[in-house]
């Protein structure tokens, strides 16, 4: 059932109400008048029951394309008079759909879904699917094509953005009533002209697709002439990253390909479809005024694992750095080895990389139900990307978003940037130094700079700079190995172990950037905080025992659940692995 929502929408720029509705008056006409004439040609063509030339072999080409003419004019017919039937119950879309009828047509008295029908191809070349990873050419008949789940627009002249939702809704008036709230405060221009998704028998709405038209006659022109602009097909492509943008708050998936023109198809009579935009159609660069065009794909998904799944971005970020290098791994490990999980659509290999990097997870302790999410996203993105040629060049883009998050000043971000790195490269080389002067203490050796230097492959300016701290570290872990524990009482210039007689402060651990107190637990034991990426081999595999103490920061354990009291229309997301379709 089709189901007009009218609802107030602020309108975009300078798009005037009157020109909006003369516009659309004007396709109407535009588009009766096509009609018209289709029929006409239709009559001319001769009755059923004439008998042609061609008709003397019954087993000719043209006899063969005569019979197949005459039981598509009465399949089209058939439709019309007696409407859409789901003759028993069967697997469509993602799950089993009861019997049912429903009659006449969806676009017959919408000027929106006219206008949606003018963006399919003609019969014989639109792509439709039960299944939205195999789209084929399931018909010459326009009008029997637009029956099924899935459809692909023209891909030549985009007229839609549409934009994918992973939320599960209470019903589809608590959607409604959250993408009004984004149009009153100004996130969007305007609420979708076309939403459509799947109505469950317990009411809830789930993964719509939130469907934005441009005017008639303003479609994008994407192509391979050179006469193509390409500014123009970025401005789409930017206007559909700010519009994930600006919803991801509801949940909308930045993974999903903006230009593939892929969607569920709202004429079909197995989704929930509304229309509730009909007064405000901004054209391509008034929603660039609205909408942030330049947020990259690569941010919006790790944002998007933020928030879907409750944690902090640093925390989510960290996590999604960790996850993609081991999904990288596993890529390159399954291409060279023409694994069989390579062999499949991208649907799949994105639940295969699912499930392993849900089982990475588990093996290295990291057990927070939340982090599904993430690993969704980590998946859809490089299933999505996959290039075999630049499997092994990939560059990790966004990887310090949550550090950079706010600048935008370039400066700014260079400037945070390199002091990351150097804090990153301060740890690996006290990491090193620790190494070296533990070896040297084990062995009874002297200890000088140099050697030291030496020994662990860096410079004497960083040997000099971390030495007053190798002492340290390594003499609580002697204390701690011939000892036991340290009482109050020790004279530390007493103990065997020791090359240097000084006080002992407190030891602190490098964290962010930043020094704070390591815990103290009996003897003094050094705390390293490290990046789990930076402790992989060549292969892509953690090394045993060094992942399990650095697990995500424990504030990302505070959420207890994605739905808060602040989206109370929002009943839950879905990830890649649930049965989403």
């Amino acid at each position: 059932m089709v189901v007009n929502a009218c609802n107030e929408s602020v309108k975009a720029g300078g798009n005037d109400l009157s020109d909006l509705a003369t516009a659309l008056i004007g396709f109407e006409t535009r588009y009766a008048e096509a009609s018209r004439q289709a029929a006409e040609a239709r009559a001319k063509k001769a009755p059923l029951g004439a008998v042609h030339p061609a008709m003397i072999d019954p087993h000719s080409f043209a006899a063969r394309r005569r019979q197949e003419a005459i039981e598509l004019r009465r399949a089209v017919r058939d439709r019309l008079e007696s409407g859409y039937k789901l003759p028993f119950d069967q697997h469509i879309a993602g799950r089993w759909r009861r019997a049912f009828v429903e009659d006449g047509l969806r676009s017959e008295d919408d000027p929106v879904l006219k206008l949606f029908v003018t963006l399919v191809p003609k019969g014989g070349k639109a792509r439709a699917s039960n299944d939205k990873a195999t789209l084929d050419v399931q018909s010459r008949s326009k009008l029997l094509t637009l029956d099924y789940p899935y459809v692909e627009l023209n891909k030549e002249f985009l007229g839609a953005i549409r934009i994918d939702c992973d939320g599960v809704f209470m019903s589809p008036e608590h959607l409604l009533h959250a993408l009004g709230e984004l149009v009153r405060e100004g996130q969007v221009p305007c609420l979708p002209h076309v939403i459509v998704g799947d109505l469950l028998d317990d009411g809830t709405y789930r993964r719509p697709h939130l469907i934005f038209l441009l005017p008639p006659g303003t479609a994008v022109w994407k192509s391979e002439d050179r006469r193509c602009r390409r500014d123009i097909v970025r401005l789409f492509l930017g206007v559909s990253n700010g519009l994930t943008k600006a919803l991801l708050s509801i949940g909308a998936d930045p993974g999903a390909p903006a230009t593939t023109m892929r969607m569920k198809n709202p004429l079909s009579p197995i989704w929930h479809t509304l229309t509730p935009n009909r007064h405000t159609m901004p054209t391509l660069s008034e929603y660039a005024n609205w909408v942030d065009t330049g947020s990259s794909r690569e941010a919006l998904v790790r944002k998007a694992a933020a928030i879907q799944s409750g944690m902090s971005l640093k925390t989510s970020n960290i996590a999604f750095n960790t996850l993609r290098e081991r999904a990288v791994a596993l890529l390159i490990e399954w291409h060279f080895a023409a694994d069989v999980r390579m062999k499949g659509s991208t649907a799949a290999l994105a639940d295969h990389l699912h499930v392993a990097l849900e089982g990475f997870a588990r093996t290295m302790e990291l057990d927070d139900p939340r982090l599904s999410y993430v690993i969704a996203k980590v998946a859809d993105r490089l299933a999505m990307d996959f290039d075999p040629v630049k499997l092994q060049g990939k560059k990790n883009r966004q990887r310090l978003l949550h550090v950079t998050e706010g600048m935008k000043d370039v400066r700014d971000r260079q400037r945070a940037g390199a002091e990351y790195s150097q804090g990153v490269r301060r740890e690996r080389s006290l990491e090193k130094l620790i190494k070296a002067y533990s070896d040297i203490v084990e062995r009874s050796e002297t200890v000088s700079v140099e050697k030291l230097a030496s020994r662990a492959g860096v410079s004497r300016a960083t040997a000099y700079q971390h030495f007053d701290t190798c002492q340290q570290i390594c003499l609580g872990r002697c204390i701690d190995k011939k000892l036991g524990v340290a009482t109050p009482d020790t004279n530390l210039n007493q103990l065997p172990c020791s090359t240097v007689e000084m006080e002992i402060p407190a030891p602190t651990a490098i964290v962010d950037g930043d020094q704070q107190p390591a815990p103290m637990t009996g003897a003094l034991v050094m705390q390293g905080h490290l990046n789990p990426i930076e402790k992989r081999t060549v292969g892509g595999e953690a090394q045993k025992g060094q992942f399990r103490s650095r697990q995500m920061p424990s504030e990302s354990l505070e959420v207890s659940d994605i739905v808060s009291s602040a989206q109370p229309y929002l009943a839950g997301l879905q990830t890649a692995n649930s049965g989403a379709q």
